[in-house]
């Protein structure tokens, strides 16, 4: 219950500093791994209260596309070609092919997020070698079993993408990706968290997104580049262009 007090007291601040800012449309999202359950339905009677609506789960198809175009939209003409965007989530890594800035034309995905990631390989805080190599090797049969179409670049999204690029460098292959996972290695959470100026809630998951990276290029034979999307403007382009999804592929 206290919990759910300190939630609730965060998402009201929240959501009245939207306000301040001067937004007109405010939308609440949540992960899909929270669908149904009772958080959910007592926290939409906060954002009810507080005049936002429901709070909105969106598909795992609207995720993934709204990652590809959050990724692609920004770059412009710096992406000409037919690209890749994954997401790494933490129940999920999706993954879109297509044209830049428009929908993906091949939406997929595999339950290899970086959570599901570290709990199937039993991560310790910090996690031992053994670990990090089963989940990488786990994580890299399901993304290879995809067989997306191929494309020059794969950008990878995740929300500590600055701090992966920072270990394991802009262009990723499986031994960058070992290299990355070793400077963390034997760090917890909380050194992780005080080393990056990082939110603890997020470092916890570093380990399972350079895994994620460490899966992709090893999955897809291919390097992969950390990149950032912000989640209101990719949620904004995924509405402009009809959410009317093209893209063909496996959810």
């Amino acid at each position: 219950m206290e919990a759910l007090e300190r939630l609730s007291a965060l998402l009201m601040a929240e959501i009245e500093n939207s306000r301040d800012m001067g937004a007109e449309k405010i939308e609440v999202l949540a992960a899909p791994a929270l669908r149904g359950s009772r958080l959910v339905r007592l926290l939409d009677r906060v954002t009810g209260a507080m005049g936002s609506g429901p709070i909105r789960i969106p598909s795992k198809r609207d995720w993934v596309a709204a990652s590809f175009l959050g990724a692609t939209v920004p770059a412009g003409d710096a992406l000409q070609d037919s690209v890749s965007v994954a997401a790494i989530g933490e129940t999920a890594i999706g993954f879109a092919s297509g044209m830049p800035g428009r929908m993906p034309d091949w939406i997929g995905s595999r339950p290899v997020g970086s959570s599901t990631m570290t709990s199937k390989a039993r991560f310790q805080d910090p996690p031992r070698p053994g670990q990090i190599e089963a989940a990488v090797t786990g994580a890299s049969r399901g993304i290879a079993s995809m067989c997306p179409p191929a494309t020059d670049r794969v950008l990878v999204v995740s929300p500590l993408a600055t701090v992966v690029e920072r270990l394991c460098g802009p262009k990723i292959g499986p031994e960058d990706a070992r290299k990355g996972l070793n400077a963390i290695l034997g760090q917890t959470s909380e050194d992780i968290s005080a080393w990056f100026g990082t939110e603890p809630s997020l470092a916890r998951y570093l380990p399972g997104i350079i895994v994620g990276h460490a899966a992709l290029a090893e999955g897809l034979g291919a390097e992969v580049e950390p990149a950032l999307a912000d989640l209101a403007a990719s949620r904004h382009w995924l509405a402009e262009r009809d959410g009317s999804l093209a893209g063909q592929g496996q959810v």
